[in-house]
Order: C-alpha cells, then structure tokens, then sequence
C-alpha cells in the first residue's frame, strides 16, 4: 500500500478520470484482500476529481485494528467522477448486485447481505442511491409525462433515463455512511464552474444531444431555465438549484438500512452555518439518519 501510495504518476488519475472518459483503471468494485465469506463487506465509494488512493490512510488504520479485520473484509469502487451523479449511482448498483451474484451465486453467505457502504462527497451519493427507492418521484421533478411519453428520446437515452431516475435498493446493503456528502448541492458547483466543466469533460456519446434536440426535449420536459442537457456533468448534478439532487435529498433510505452521517467544518463552533471549503453544514445535514458526527476538517477528512 505505502508502495503504490508512494509513487506520483498514481495520483495524477484523480482529474484524468474526472475529465475523460477513457478508463486508466476501470470503473468498478476491487476487492483490497481475497474475498472471505463470513466477513462483513465494507464498501468505500470516493468522491469527485478523487480515486481509491484517498482511502489509503483509512484502509491502513481499518486493517489494522484487530477486531475490524477479522470481522470485515475491505472493498473499493473506482469510477468516472464527471459522469452525471445519476448515471454513476447507476452503475454503482449494477456493480454491487453483480459482484454479490458472482462471489455468492447460491446466496450462502448471510454477511454479504450485510454490507456497509462508506461514500465521501460525490460517493455518498452514489452509497444514497443504492439504498433509495425512488419510485417516480425523481421523474416527476422534470417531467409531468411519463417517461414512455416523450418522444423525442432515443430507445439507448430513454433506457438510460429509467435506469438512472428509477430504481430500488440493492439487496444486501443494510448500512451506509456519508462523509461530506452534498445531498443539497455544493455551493462551489456555481453557473461560472458548471459551464467551465461542460467545456473540458469528455462525456460518452450517448450522453450528449445537438443543440436541435435539447430544444425539442425542452418543450417536453419541465426543467429550469439554467438547466443544459446537452452536458449534464456530475458539476450539473451537484448544483444546489438541481432539482432531482433537492428531490433526492428528501427521500430517506428504504425501510431496514441504517445511516450515519460524518459532517467536517473547518469551525464546527459556527454550525450549523459552517461549511468544510465544499459542502456547507445544511447541504450534508439530513434527519434520517442514526448518528451524525461534526469533525474539524476540511473537505478531504477521510
């Protein structure tokens, strides 16, 4: 760990993976030892701009603590972090529910349906989104019709709007934890940064429409005015004025998932007006949750 920690090119994956979409590491789940029935999985989810590397230090101090490593066993998701939040969120579930289904195929291991998911910043999102059930209630902040309705959508973009807007939790994950998670926003993602962003990610083909059919779904579809389809980055996702984020934040975690929340300000004393550089206090603040710890730190606390 110290080895690959220690060397620089590594850290340079953090912006390269947040601009492009070409894949140095592949996004997905990556167990840190060999997966061991009977442990507890414990999931961490990185945030923006970021990479697994940021949970070194924890993974260290975790597999070190003599009771924890024998009772959990330590996995990490590596993905795109300029994706929209949604689409990652949706590629999050796919990834847990077919990493359950290969290492258990018969379902045996009850630990495995036992799993904590720890997400920072954007990866609390993404940890949120595989314990939700949504329904059509995130549809229905941008659209009075149903999703079938709108014709204007290709058969791929209409697919990938029903696996990105509506969805269940992923059977097997009972505990999540959010560090610094912007589950109103962040008030860094401004007008001014969003469209900066829009210029320099490189976004999948199927994610980006010409300026003729963003009209055309604009007539369709009830969204604010400053909202662009045509580049809906993980930045557009994080906005404070995002409606579905707003919408998102107000759903608790489906019945039987416990959640904590872990909450820095760089001066807690002035909580709840205080803010980490990133998140403010009452942008990570939700009420549905267990416990919620306020640490003196900035945003990168792990």
């Amino acid at each position: 760990l110290a080895h690959t920690l220690g060397s620089v090119s590594v850290w340079d994956l953090d912006f390269a993976r947040f601009f492009s979409t070409r894949e140095t590491i592949k996004s997905g789940i990556y167990l840190t030892q060999p997966y061991q029935p009977g442990r507890v999985p414990v999931m961490l989810v990185h945030g923006t701009a970021s990479s697994p590397l940021w949970w070194g230090e924890m993974l260290n101090t975790l597999r070190s603590d003599t009771v924890l490593r024998e009772r959990c066993q330590f996995w990490i998701y590596a993905y795109n972090t300029g994706l929209p939040v949604t689409v990652s969120g949706a590629r999050f579930r796919e990834a847990l529910s077919n990493t359950f289904q290969r290492l258990d195929p018969q379902g045996k291991d009850p630990t495995l349906r036992q799993t904590v998911v720890v997400g920072h910043s954007q990866g609390g999102l993404l940890a949120k989104m595989a314990v939700t059930e949504t329904d059509d209630k995130l549809w229905r902040v941008i659209s009075d019709k149903s999703l079938d309705e709108i014709t204007q959508l290709k058969p791929q973009q209409r697919e990938l709007l029903r696996r990105a807007l509506f969805f269940n939790p992923v059977p097997g994950v009972t505990r999540v934890v959010f560090i610094c998670t912007p589950h109103r926003g962040s008030f860094l993602a401004t007008s001014f940064v969003r469209k900066l962003a829009a210029r320099l990610v490189s976004l999948p083909n199927l994610l980006v429409i010409s300026t003729e059919e963003e009209a055309e779904l604009k007539k369709q579809l009830r969204l604010p005015a400053e909202y662009k389809l045509s580049a809906p980055t993980s930045l557009e996702g994080m906005s404070p004025s995002n409606h579905v984020l707003l919408a998102m934040a107000d759903i608790p975690p489906a019945p039987g998932v416990v959640a904590h929340s872990i909450i820095a300000a760089k001066d807690p004393a002035k909580v709840p007006h205080a803010n980490d550089g990133v998140v403010e206090y009452g942008s990570a603040h939700v009420t549905y949750v267990e416990s919620e710890l306020i640490v003196r730190s900035g945003h990168t606390c792990q």
